[in-house]
């Protein structure tokens, strides 16, 4: 017999998915039953349906010919979902989230009864998840599945991607229904006015001296890398990163001039700040890089934002010009777009900038208080991983310490910038290497973050997957002690006082890792990163290090603790000084 599950799996098949995470239940087990009956499908069984949802949100990351699927029950699995689909509905990255439902004849719409619950666990999922996913519904009948399954695949790849869910009623799991093709779907083309556009950022960029272009996320979720880095190539384009464009180029390129924000490198930022012309692609400039007053970032410049989502061009003021464009046409725009040759004053301040800033660790703590820097740290990890890796930092102070110093050539790195949760690291390393087995895949997280999803250690073990963590150790939750130095007198509530933390050496022998507690830098050997063994690093910082530089409340991005002298202010932001009001707190 053929039914709508079955269905449910070769269509996936058609789309070049074979995999799928999953935590099975009562109202999802026809779908998994089918999964791991066909002979050319997996599914890799989580302990929990959150990590499951993290998992497929680093599948796309990792290989752009993939999207990831997770399968859950009604009710609670449902629910636990949300947080992973909330990383890939706010960072642009396709996943697909099919859910079980309870029996159509026992829900409460059925029933036409205004009860909070009818079927045992049932819960209307699909309004719940309808904020952070492009789509999402329960559908109705089997010609309502194979339209949706179609319809919402096409969502999840086109525009602005990201993830949508598809709620199936149990009934409809199990229907006999007739076996037909199913055809590969591909996202169309439209036709693009190059000119048109050629000729609007050539007149933007026209009478400018001191231009940059800040290189977004968008480029390389629309695989158009390589065409915007050969353009900035050729050109001698000078640009900026923001956070998560980071993995898409060699950051060795001698045109990169650093990544910008609140915690920014400060040379990049002040390079931003001084510059008088802002080509901004594929970045949707959110407060972490703005700065919490949006009127203050790039001040002296014209900008011009090349983005995909209508929406987000909308909230820009009048300073801001824009174009709304799926970045896959970016190639023959660019291509043809005049770019000025830059003031030898100017060429002379980035090159200045870049020297003093970028790839230089300026943190001053570790001096002070004779500890561990994690700068170092970060540094020696990544000039040590294996040729073509993934990494993958998770939030909060680790994050920022590695996105701070990190200078990689051919690894891949991502993490899940908008949503930031803690938790994100070890589902996200399960699923990047089930993604590309082939490559070697490293996860730096913080001690409190381990704690989310520690579970998944088990699932690492159970599958002998060979993945390292490293755990940046603070004893608590760096990031918001720093807040909490600043704005609550060191009063560390919830973030010291009341947090703790198990032996970490236990873990790793109940989960069959091997343990590495790291307390200066000769303690990492190079021979681990290449052994065939899960390892974790008990990397073991002082409690309080901190974030150097960060951008605080009431400051430009430019104006980072530890705060410089108003001379070396001057120094560094000669036109931003002298063309913008602005008094230091």
């Amino acid at each position: 017999m053929y039914t709508a599950s079955n269905y449910v799996v070769d269509f996936l098949l058609a789309q070049n998915i074979n995999k799928a995470f999953v935590v099975t239940g009562g109202a999802c087990a026809f779908i998994v039953d089918e999964m791991g009956t066909h002979k050319d499908f997996e599914y890799t069984t989580f302990h929990h349906e959150q990590s499951a949802a993290m998992a497929a949100d680093a599948v796309y990351r990792v290989d752009n010919s993939q999207v990831g699927v997770t399968v859950a029950t009604s009710g609670p699995g449902a629910t636990n979902l949300i947080t992973g689909i909330a990383c890939s509905y706010f960072d642009s990255i396709p996943s697909i989230h099919i859910t079980g439902q309870v029996n159509s004849k026992e829900s409460a719409k059925y029933l036409e009864a205004n009860v909070r619950q009818a079927g045992f666990q049932e819960t209307d999922i699909a309004s719940m998840v309808k904020p952070i996913t492009k789509a999402a519904k329960k559908v109705e009948n089997f010609e309502d599945l194979k339209k949706t399954l179609h319809d919402y695949y096409l969502i999840a790849i086109s525009g602005r991607m990201g993830p949508v869910l598809i709620d199936i009623p149990m009934d409809i799991q199990q229907m006999e229904v007739p076996k037909v093709k199913i055809d590969r779907i591909i996202s169309e083309n439209l036709a693009i006015e190059t000119d048109k556009y050629s000729d609007l950022v050539s007149n933007f960029l026209e009478n400018t001296e001191r231009p940059l272009v800040l290189f977004g996320a968008g480029i390389g979720l629309a695989n158009m890398q390589n065409a915007v880095i050969n353009w900035i190539n050729e050109h001698n384009i000078p640009f900026v990163s923001s956070w998560n464009g980071l993995s898409y180029f060699n950051h060795e390129n001698n045109n990169y001039f650093g990544h910008i924000g609140v915690y920014g490198n400060r040379g990049s930022n002040n390079i931003i700040q001084n510059c008088d012309g802002l080509l901004i692609i594929g970045s949707r400039l959110d407060n972490r890089q703005r700065g919490g007053r949006a009127e203050n970032f790039a001040p002296l410049a014209k900008k011009l934002v090349i983005d995909i989502d209508k929406d987000e061009l909308n909230k820009y003021d009048s300073s801001y010009k824009t174009i709304n464009l799926d970045l896959k046409y970016i190639e023959p725009i660019i291509k043809k777009v005049q770019f000025p040759t830059l003031s030898n004053e100017w060429e002379t301040y980035i090159k200045k900038q870049k020297e003093t800033y970028l790839f230089k660790d300026i943190s001053t703590f570790h001096k002070e208080n004779n500890s561990l820097s994690p700068y170092a740290v970060t540094e020696k990890i990544v000039s040590n991983l294996p040729e073509d890796s993934i990494l993958i930092p998770e939030c909060g102070a680790n994050l920022c310490w590695v996105y701070q110093s990190m200078k990689i050539t051919d690894t891949t790195v991502f993490t899940s910038g908008g949503n930031s949760p803690m938790g994100y690291t070890i589902p996200a390393t399960i699923g990047a290497k089930l993604a590309s087995p082939e490559k070697a895949v490293f996860g730096i997280l913080g001690d409190g973050g381990f704690q989310m999803n520690l579970q998944e250690l088990q699932t690492i073990k159970y599958l002998k997957l060979n993945i390292k963590l490293f755990i940046y150790n603070n004893f608590g939750y760096g990031i918001i002690k720093q807040f909490q130095d600043t704005y609550m007198d060191s009063r560390y509530e919830a973030s010291g006082k009341g947090y703790s933390q198990p032996d970490f050496k236990k873990f790793a022998d109940l989960y069959d890792f091997e343990y590495r507690k790291i307390q200066q830098l000769s303690d990492l050997n190079s021979v681990d990163f290449i052994s065939d063994k899960s390892i974790i690093f008990d990397v073991i910082l002082h409690s309080n290090t901190e974030i150097e530089t960060k951008t605080e409340m009431g400051r430009v991005i430019n104006d980072q603790f530890p705060y410089q002298s108003e001379e070396e202010f001057t120094a560094n932001n000669k036109y931003f000084v002298e063309n913008f009001n602005y008094n230091r707190p």
